[in-house]
């Protein structure tokens, strides 16, 4: 999504909200596919500060991932908010094929823009992948599945013979662990 900064590079202080709605294209992170099955919507506002355009953006989502244990679709709502400053012109290395580069500025994420229009989308994306959890649950006690046959234990029992979901030999020792102590001892 390009946002049109022309009237807002005018003059320092300047600022405008703009309706903001991104289709976010799927991904492959760690060999688990990752959808967006409709655009994220919500709004920025672009401040001139000067010497760079400051842009603070809120948008919410949608994406359909696997769940951890259990390999099930699961369907998060996401809430992203990013700031990010651009700067016209291009950094000191960039080729001239590349529209936009992000360096660090003294600490902080700049990217860089040309003519009138600022495109939010990749920083957008970047965002909404950071929002993601590591190890996506379809339910808090989601039960996965068996180590023996691979059956979704959520959805009913496996046949295993019962020597299929022993311990570990090397972690036996850590079942004593959760063991109550006698009150005879």
């Amino acid at each position: 999504m390009r946002i049109n900064v022309a009237e807002i590079k005018l003059e320092a202080g300047n600022h405008k909200r703009f309706p903001v709605q991104v289709a976010v294209e799927s991904v492959e992170m760690a060999g688990q596919a990752i959808t967006f099955d409709r655009p994220f919507e919500g709004e920025a506002e672009v401040w001139n500060a000067g010497d760079r355009l400051l842009v603070k953006a809120e948008v919410s989502g949608e994406a359909t991932l696997q769940c951890s244990r259990c390999l099930g679709p699961v369907t998060l709502p996401l809430d992203v908010s990013f700031e990010e400053e651009y700067v016209e012109g291009e950094p000191a290395d960039a080729d001239d094929d590349e529209e936009q580069e992000t360096e660090v500025d003294a600490g902080r994420s700049v990217s860089y823009y040309k003519g009138d229009e600022i495109d939010l989308s990749e920083t957008l994306r970047d965002n909404v992948l950071l929002e993601l959890p590591m190890k996506p649950l379809c339910s808090e006690d989601c039960a996965g599945l068996c180590p023996g046959c691979g059956t979704n234990l959520n959805t009913g029992s496996c046949q295993c013979a019962e020597e299929t979901h022993t311990v570990d030999p090397r972690l036996a020792a850590l079942k004593d662990l959760l063991r109550k102590p006698d009150s005879n001892s």
